[in-house]
Order: C-alpha cells, then structure tokens, then sequence
C-alpha cells in the first residue's frame, strides 16, 4: 500500500511538471529559449501543442536556464520540477533493486528459518505468530507489492516475490537452509504442489548435503485431507522431509476436545453435545467427538446439530462419513440461532429441553460478531432452563480479545469458563500448535513405547522413528493422544497437567480392563471413520470376541500410560467420589475421614444436596482437601448466583458455591442410579 501511494505521488507530481511546461511553452511558443522575446502570435495548432508537450519534457536535459520574472514562471517552475522528479524516480527504482538484491542475498544466506509460501490471511497471521516468538522468517509470495507483503517487509521480513513452484525461487528463499517451511496460498491443490515441490528440491544431491526440514501444506478440503493420510503404506515426506498436512479446522478440534470435562456419574452424567453451525469446523469437531466417544462402554455418544441448511449438511455428512450412524446418534435441526430469531423460542429452546445431560454447546459460524451473539442467546436459554454450569464453546477466527471480555461479562458468581473462546487464527497458527513440540509430544511417546513394546509382533511400518512414520499412524497417535484424558476420566482418574514429579500412579485391575476395552472402542472407532470399507479384521471385533493373547495385549498398552504421561509432566490421581445427599449421607464423614488420611494424589469428587444442612456442613470440611471437584444440586436456584462474589456472606454454603463446578436441579440429577 505504502508503494502504491508513493507511485501516485510520484505520478502526480510528474503530471504536475510537464504540464507546468507545456503551459509556458504554450505562452511563448514551442520554440522558445531563455532570454528571448515571447512568440504568442503563433497559432496554437495540433502540431504545436506535440511541440509544446515534446518541449515540456525535454526540459529534463537543462538545456536552458530560465530566470525568474525575465522568463515565464511555468517554465522556471518545470525546469526543476521535470529533472527533479526523473531524479528521485531513478533513485526509488535504483534503491528498490538494490533493496530487492540485499533481500535476495540476505535470505539465501540465512540459516534455521521458516520459510512462509503464500501471505493471504491465514499465512500473514502464521508470519506475525513466528515473528513474536522470535523466529527468523522469509516470505514468498506471487505479489511482491501487496498490504501483506509491504507489512512483512516493515516488520523486517524478507519477501521474495515468484512462484514457489520454481526451484530457483524456493533456491532464493533458502530453503535448502531452512529448518521449516509452510504453504498457505490459498489453494490447495497448490499448496500440496509447492509441499511436493520442496521436497524435492530438499532432497536433490548438492554439494552441501542439507539437514532436515519439517514442510507444512495447508489443506481445506477435509474430503482430500481424509484420503491423503488415510493410507498407512507410505509417507508423504522422506528421509530429508518431513511433510505433513494441516488445517485450522482440525486444530480447532483437537483443542475443544481438551477443553472438555466430564461431570461425575451417574448424578450428572452427560451423553449429548451440541453444534450450532456445521460447515468446515463444526464437522471436524462433530469427527474428533466421535472418535473420542466420551460416553461410559453401552452408552451412545448424541451430537445435536443446529444448522440452517440441516436437510443439506445431513444428506453431505452421511455420504462423507457413512460409518457414523453405527457409532453416534446424529440429530440435524433446521434452525437460526442468531438474536430475534423465532427458531430460538421455537425450536432451538424446546430441543435443549428434550436433550437431556449436556456435555456443552460448541458454536462454529462463520461470522465472529454472529457467533459471539448466538453464543450469548444459548447462554441465556441454558441459564433460563438451569444448566448453569453446562459450558458453551465459541470459535472465533480473529476477536479473541473482544471474546474474552464477553466471557468475564458473562461469569457469575461462581462458575467461571461458562463461555470460552477457542480455534482463533492466532491459536490454531501459533509455532506451538503448527510444529507440534508440545501437541504431538504425547503422540511421539506414544509411538516410541509401541516400538519398544514388542519388537516381534509389531508392524514392519511403525517400526521406525517418528519423522519416518506414515502420516496416517501420526494422526492415529495424535487422536489418541488427544482421547486418552477422556479416557482417563471415564475410568476414574483425574489429570494434573505441568506436575513435576516421578510419581507413578499404579492402575487397579478394573481400572486397567475398563481403559483397555474404552481403548479398544476408540481404535475401532477411529478405523471405521477413515474409511467405511475398511475390512473388520479379527483385532477390531467386539471385546467379548477377541482372543486371550489379544486383550492381553491391550491391557498392557493401557498399564503404561501412566509412566508415559508422567514422563510428560501428567500426574494420574485416583477419584474418590464422596456423594452427600439421601441415604449415603451416613457414611459420608467416615468416608472423608478416609481421604484427610490418604496421599495428597487423591482427588475427591462430591455431590452435595445444598437443601439440607448436614450436607453442606459435612462438605464444608472437605474444602480444604488438595484436589477437589465440587458439584451441587437443589430444588431452586440459588440466590447467591445472582450476587457479586463481595457481596456473597462468609456462611459455608456460601463457600460451597464459590467452589463448585457445577450446578443442577434436584429433577435433573439421577439421584437413584
């Protein structure tokens, strides 16, 4: 924008010279010098206003000097306009080559950089994110002389303009030196050209053998996505190139999926989630959902879609994904959730009724203003109707800031995280989330202990390190790495992520065979969803019909994912449930008792009637217990959710509910399960 502006002035300035010219030769005729008489009498023809015009730029040799008063003032004015202007023209193109050169030479020479291919919105955002954390970047892109291109360079990012399909380009870029490299043009059938295209100049014989690359191809097209990485015989990088698929869509997920939480059972167990949108995002996170199958073994995972073009989107999502309706109940609404929709009283409102237990609504538009506005109306719809704690999940692509100050509006009292802002470009795109040091660190343990597990019966293909791996069997590690904490919940454990310790929990032996079995869905699950025709081999078949040697094999995967997750800084803590209400009240204290003396690594989950007081009192105690998760249940809501945390007294149900996680009526709470 900066250059554009710069040529207008420059033009106009120019225009400015040559027509002051003209205009004094116009005065005195075409053939006029300094010093001599003026000729108006001759007639202004055609053939004199070209010589007038010729005259006006030919003042750019100073072949005459004219002198104020004694010449016309237009002429003494374009006399140093016109050679003025050729001036600063020609030091503007000469300092722009040799910008362009210093550029050039400058990124050929640099070493461990990233090398961006494509500078739209999504790839400026990927720059800007590398730049704060303070890694050296290069850019290439098809116009050199764009906003994003001329804010790169500001920011003192090189950009190469070219297409980073030629070698010589990507040559220029250094990307035989580069440590990464990430294609974003928009494309992408071109960005995987320009991924293949890296490859192979990466690993052409040269003089200086290179190291290795990590090389990142966006890719939208989830269909494309799905066959590209569904077959696990080959890789798409080699020795020298490590070549992986991305998108925002499949990030967004992956981080809803660690967001969720799961309530206790059977008190406030929760079967269903739901979508409001299902266009890119709101697929791959109904996808990921499946495949983590968050419901106890016998339960059916529910997914309720709102969505305006429901009949269209269902009809799209069962062709893709046909394997789907075996595993998941998927319930398409045709509705507008926006502010003043009648859908809201109408539909949406009585659907939310009818669900039943929420695991939370996941809002996924387009539009970040529509989205913030739909998500603050189901805020109102839950509340109204008492799932005060059920969260909503609002995916925003650029105003996280604008989300986080709607979410610190929206916290009451004591429920904080009722709405949370997650998938934005800066989140999904940051270093962290694209090259994976963190995201994928479980992953590449994961496979590191299935290699040295079993050196005989594993398979030849996932026998080799984690850059070598197919990219199927990285994205098979990857979603387990990302179901296993559901997993852990479903079976009684809680996760202390960022523990520093060498505390190994030990599993019991129902906590091994209910994970191994949940394992063995998941797997199952995660098979079916890549490909409906993939042959049910012997190793997928129910848990009841596998072989002794074969469920013995699962157990033991399940046995060492504690030392794994340790190793990672993940601490598994038994969950000791402590229910205080009906008949269980009796053996409530001797039952606290218990957990005061037991090891701090315990965690305690309780279930409190607020409308009696032994309750309260006896979960009073509990508070001071080191990890504790708090949920609550009475007949009407209480009055201290509408209060201000100052303004609520110091009494101990007070303190309960400045605690808790969560909140329900005494009709919805499966008090006799």
């Amino acid at each position: 924008m900066g250059k554009r502006f710069e040529r207008v002035i420059l033009v106009a300035f120019a225009i400015l010279a040559v027509g002051l010219g003209f205009w004094g030769y116009a005065r005195a005729g075409s053939g006029y010098m300094a010093g001599h008489a003026w000729n108006p009498a001759v007639p202004f023809t055609f053939l004199e206003a070209i010589r007038c015009l010729i005259s006006s730029m030919g003042l750019l040799r100073l072949y005459d000097l004219f002198q104020p008063v004694q010449d016309p003032w237009q002429l003494v004015v374009a006399q140093v306009l016109v050679p003025g202007i050729a001036l600063v023209s020609a030091a503007q193109l000469f300092l722009t080559g040799v910008r362009k050169n210093l550029r050039t030479a400058m990124a050929r020479r640099k070493t461990n950089h990233t090398v961006v291919c494509g500078i739209g919105d999504v790839g400026m955002q990927i720059v800007q994110n590398l730049r704060a954390a303070h890694h050296r970047v290069v850019a290439v892109d098809l116009l050199g002389d764009s906003p994003n291109a001329a804010t790169c360079e500001n920011s003192g990012v090189p950009v190469l303009q070219g297409d980073a399909k030629n070698p010589q380009v990507l040559l220029a870029a250094g990307i035989r030196r580069a440590r990464t490299a990430v294609v974003t043009t928009g494309s992408d059938s071109e960005n995987v050209d320009i991924a293949l295209q890296i490859k192979a100049v990466y690993d052409r014989p040269a003089y200086l053998k290179p190291g290795r690359i990590q090389v990142l191809a966006q890719l939208r097209n989830d269909w494309m996505h799905k066959r590209l990485i569904a077959s696990d015989k080959a890789s798409l990088g080699s020795a020298n190139v490590d070549l992986r698929l991305f998108n925002p869509f499949t990030a967004a997920a992956r981080m809803l999926i660690k967001r969720l939480h799961l309530p206790p059972s059977p008190e406030f167990e929760a079967r269903t989630l739901v979508l409001v949108g299902f266009g890119a995002y709101g697929r791959e996170i109904a996808l990921h959902l499946i495949r983590s199958s968050p419901v106890a073994l016998g339960r059916t995972l529910k997914i309720v879609v709102f969505d305006q073009d429901a009949d269209a989107e269902r009809e799209k999502f069962s062709i893709t994904n046909p394997a789907v309706a075996e595993i998941a109940a998927i319930e398409f609404v045709a509705a507008t959730v926006t502010p003043g929709s009648p859908d809201l009283a109408r539909v949406v409102e009585r659907k939310l009724e009818s669900a039943g237990p929420l695991l939370g609504i996941a809002l996924a538009l387009g539009d970040d203003e529509v989205s913030l506005c739909a998500a603050l109306e189901m805020r109102s719809l839950l509340d109204h109707k008492g799932h005060l704690h059920v969260p909503i999940y609002v995916r925003l692509e650029h105003y996280r800031r604008l989300g986080d100050v709607v979410r610190s509006v929206e916290d009451i009292s004591c429920f904080g995280d009722r709405l949370q802002v997650f998938g934005t470009l800066e989140e999904t795109l940051s270093p962290e989330v694209l090259f994976g040091s963190k995201l994928d660190a479980f992953a590449q343990a994961l496979h590191e202990d299935y290699r040295h597990r079993s050196q005989d019966t594993i398979n030849p293909q996932a026998n080799v390190p984690w850059h070598d791996l197919p990219e199927f069997m990285k994205m098979s590690n990857r979603w387990r790495a990302d179901h296993t904490p559901l997993l852990m919940e479903l079976a009684g454990l809680h996760l202390a992520d960022d523990v520093h310790s060498s505390a190994v929990t030990s599993l019991t032996g129902e906590q091994v065979e209910l994970l191994a079995q949940l394992e063995h869905r998941r797997y199952t699950i995660e098979r079916r969803l890549v490909d409906s025709r993939f042959p049910l081999r012997a190793h997928m078949a129910q848990w009841s019909e596998l072989s002794a040697e074969q469920k013995n094999w699962n157990r033991l995967e399940v046995a060492r994912l504690p030392g794994i997750m340790a190793g990672l800084g993940i601490e598994l803590h038994p969950v000791r449930p402590v229910r205080l209400y009906g008949k269980h009240l009796a053996g409530a204290p001797a039952e606290l008792d218990r957990l005061f003396a037991a090891p701090a690594s315990a965690h305690c989950s309780l279930v409190v009637d607020l409308d009696e007081p032994q309750a309260v009192n006896a979960a009073a105690r509990a508070l001071s217990l080191p990890s504790l998760g708090l949920w609550l249940f009475s007949r009407e809501e209480p009055r201290e959710f509408s209060l201000r945390r100052q303004q609520i007294q110091g009494s101990s149900r007070s303190a309960l509910i400045q605690r808790a996680n969560g909140w329900a009526q005494r009709d919805s709470v499966a008090l006799d399960a």
